[in-house]
């Protein structure tokens, strides 16, 4: 018997006393397992038990080229003279709106955190890579996403995302903002799996995984 493929979503939060949302699809789209975690280590526990074959992170996994730290004391600089990384960069370009990674940066706690996570995760021999839920929601449903943390927008998304992957239907009344990054986080590794998505960046410095 063939093992099905897993795919992890992480909605990944600043702190570990913040809960971060993690979601499993299996390459059918049905739902694996979804629940809360606050420390890095659990969410660790859950990879290392669902053996995924990708994990997606929905937070920055990387620093701009040549700077050592986010911190304004040290002397690092940029290679670049604009500011952020060239994914986000190109993001914007393209209408996206993003949190730039910069030593100004208000997400600077997640960046860290996300940045080791990724480094432990690929240590025991698992693929992560970069993902923007924000911007899958605006390839598969457009430019006007409504605020997911109103209660029009949880209804805007979980009705789309039932659109997209109908196995999920029953679940989604339970689903949150944060699962439902999460979920969408998982549903982009899985197009990755399917070579259904674009790099956006630079291999280099990092990429940031959109669906085509």
């Amino acid at each position: 018997m063939v093992k099905k493929a897993h795919f992890i979503g992480i909605d990944l939060t600043s702190s570990p006393s913040k809960p971060t949302a993690c979601v499993t699809l299996n390459e059918e789209l049905h739902l694996v397992w979804f629940d809360f975690f606050c420390g890095d280590a659990d969410i660790i526990e859950v990879i290392e038990h669902h053996h995924p074959r990708l994990v997606a992170i929905d937070a920055p996994l990387s620093l701009p080229r040549e700077l050592c730290c986010l911190e304004k004391s040290c002397p690092c600089q940029p290679l670049s003279p604009v500011k952020g990384r060239l994914c986000e960069r190109e993001l914007s370009r393209r209408g996206i709106s993003c949190y730039y990674t910069t030593k100004r940066s208000r997400i600077k706690n997640m960046v860290y955190r996300a940045i080791s996570l990724k480094e432990e995760i690929a240590g025991r021999g698992y693929y992560v890579i970069e993902v923007y839920p924000y911007a899958t929601k605006v390839q598969f449903f457009g430019r006007h996403v409504l605020r997911k943390t109103t209660p029009a927008g949880i209804t805007f998304l979980r009705e789309r995302i039932g659109s997209l992957m109908p196995y999920l239907g029953p679940y989604l009344p339970r689903f949150s903002h944060d699962l439902c990054d999460a979920l969408l986080a998982a549903y982009t590794a899985y197009l990755y799996n399917e070579e259904k998505v674009e790099n956006i960046g630079d291999m280099v410095e990092w990429v940031i995984v959109i669906p085509t």
